[in-house]
């Protein structure tokens, strides 16, 4: 758990923290860098690294969903996976962090249509911890595993957890508010409840934010093409669909003298 900051503290600046000219929230304390081209994994499949409640991933929604659409057209894989952007939370509750994060979201939301409700930050008390909607979505995703049915049910939940944050303005630190989001999706919720809090699950997550540390990634959202070359940024930050699309269809052209 990080240690809050002094009460009278001014919270990182919007243009530090949450940058509205790349559209990346960066994680503390991260220097930007590149993917690195040696990471290990399967050749041929789109990585969306994100976080639950993190503006511009949810802001660049809609444009994630084009080129979902357009790998599963194509037959690539696409994963999501989680970063923890704050993980741990720890900022003061005050009315300098709300006005940093109302000041952010109606920024957002006039950029990208998508819709944000601030009535969130009336609340007197809360932690701006995104770890537990991280492990909630990887356990959800784990448990879209068990069951048939294809994979790219997974970034329907992603978005499902962030719309309830941050369109209606509920709680994501709390179990409650993944039973909707469990049915909705089909999910057991009892199950689900039975591996949130389990340490397996906290394990887990920590060890999907050290695979994506791993990855080179130090803000979301960041999208990767991983190919027989290393991997490939197609986006970091906010940016529409087709600018993905073409992206995408550009880090999978045959290298000339390829069968």
């Amino acid at each position: 758990m990080k240690t809050p900051r002094n009460e009278n503290e001014t919270p990182p600046d919007v243009q530090a923290l949450c940058d509205p000219e790349t559209g990346t929230c960066a994680l503390p304390g991260a220097a930007q860098k590149s993917a690195g081209s040696s990471a290990e994994g399967p050749v041929g499949e789109v990585l969306y690294v994100g976080d639950p409640m993190c503006s511009w991933c949810w802001g660049g929604s809609p444009g994630l969903r084009q080129l979902e659409a357009e790998a599963n057209r194509r037959g690539i894989p696409f994963r999501v996976l989680v970063g923890g952007l704050r993980a741990g939370g720890g900022d003061p509750w005050n009315e300098r962090f709300k006005g940093f994060l109302r000041h952010h979201w109606e920024e957002i939301a006039a950029r990208t249509g998508q819709p944000f409700s601030t009535r969130f930050l009336d609340r007197a008390e809360f932690n701006y911890d995104t770890e537990p909607a991280c492990r909630a979505f990887l356990v959800m995703r784990g448990m879209l595993k068990e069951m048939p049915g294809p994979e790219t049910r997974a970034y329907d939940v992603f978005a499902s957890i962030q719309r309830k944050f941050y369109a209606d303005g509920e709680d994501p630190t709390v179990a409650s508010f993944y039973e909707s989001v469990c049915a909705a999706h089909g999910l057991d919720f009892k199950v689900f409840l039975s591996r949130f809090d389990h340490a397996d699950a906290k394990r887990a997550t920590a060890n999907e934010f050290q695979e994506v540390r791993a990855l080179g990634v130090s803000g979301f959202p960041t999208v990767l093409f991983r190919g027989s070359a290393g991997l490939e940024v197609l986006a970091s930050g906010f940016a529409a669909g087709p600018r993905m699309v073409e992206a995408l269809a550009r880090a999978t052209k045959p290298v000339r003298g390829e069968a």
